[in-house]
């Protein structure tokens, strides 16, 4: 499980003073987009090319993130454009409707974020992904406020481990049923979800009560209740961005040994505290890993 550093997070969830110094040294996500449009299989620029192949051949190919086929790469061919949410409610507050309707905005928000890094890019073949919540998982159903008659809400529970050696942690751990999961399911070729593909969820968005910090892999994005609720409505949401880029393989830079020996020529979102969004960097490292995994053309055939 790869994680946000938990120091850095937690001052980040304090005031995030560490961070905004670094907004000004790098391109906007904006201009990264408008250059994105004209490109096809470029060279990387020569002041990202050392840092990028250093981190593929040392930290990504070494420590094998993307041999699992369930990346966030897989997860939306699979789902031909789209990617789907359960979400994991771990704490104790009441959930609006409009607070739903605006974690399925977030969600979409971040993902495209690092989606349009992609777009027309080396065979990308997705301008926009579309993204759902496809169902709630709770404690108690009462926390979801004004239900609607299409949202879907599960209430099995198992034993948060984490609770055993933090007792702040709820023991309760709301799940979703495995039948419909494609982190359960990936491997096999031949499974048909319940009810079809738009009933499976790819990846939970996990809200714990009382958690620091951030973790996020394939199967998808742990952060604490309150930062998810806080920051419905931000355009680019840090550790949610962070720990989507583990989706895609990014690996985390926290210790000197993790890094190019000659440093990143612009900050890293992948870096916890270094950049407060997706940078030039990101996307030129997010680029070349998909050109490296495509190559696979059996996992991801031309379309």
């Amino acid at each position: 499980m790869a994680s946000f550093s938990l120091v850095m997070a937690a001052s980040l969830l304090v005031g995030g003073a560490n961070v905004g110094s670094a907004a000004s040294d790098y391109e906007s996500t904006s201009n990264i987009e408008i250059m994105s449009n004209s490109l096809a299989a470029a060279e990387i620029p020569a002041k990202f090319k050392p840092s990028v192949e250093w981190v593929w051949k040392n930290r990504i190919v070494k420590e094998g993130s993307t041999n699992r086929k369930n990346l966030i790469f897989d997860q939306i061919y699979a789902g031909k454009g789209t990617i789907n949410y359960v979400v994991r409610w771990q704490s104790s507050k009441n959930i609006t409707l409009q607070q739903r309707k605006d974690m399925a905005s977030m969600l979409s928000r971040q993902i495209n974020n690092w989606n349009k890094q992609l777009k027309g890019y080396d065979g990308w073949p997705y301008d926009y992904i579309t993204v759902k919540i496809v169902g709630w998982t709770v404690a108690n159903p009462s926390q979801i406020l004004n239900k609607q008659s299409n949202e879907i809400v599960y209430t099995d529970t198992i034993t948060d481990d984490l609770s055993k050696t933090d007792p702040n942690i709820p023991a309760k751990l709301p799940v979703a049923p495995n039948a419909l999961s494609r982190f359960e399911h990936f491997m096999d070729p031949n499974y048909t979800y319940p009810g079809g593909l738009d009933k499976r969820f790819d990846m939970y968005l996990w809200g714990t009560s009382n958690f620091q910090g951030g973790a996020g892999g394939d199967w998808g994005q742990r952060m604490p209740d309150d930062y998810i609720l806080s920051t419905l409505n931000s355009d680019e949401v840090q550790i949610t961005e962070h720990e989507m880029g583990h989706g895609f393989g990014l690996p985390d830079f926290y210790e000197e040994h993790e890094r190019p020996p000659g440093g990143f020529p612009v900050p890293t979102i992948m870096w916890a505290g270094n950049s407060p969004k997706i940078t030039e960097w990101d996307t030129w490292m997010l680029r070349y890993t998909w050109s490296q995994v495509k190559k696979d053309t059996s996992r991801f055939p031309t379309r």
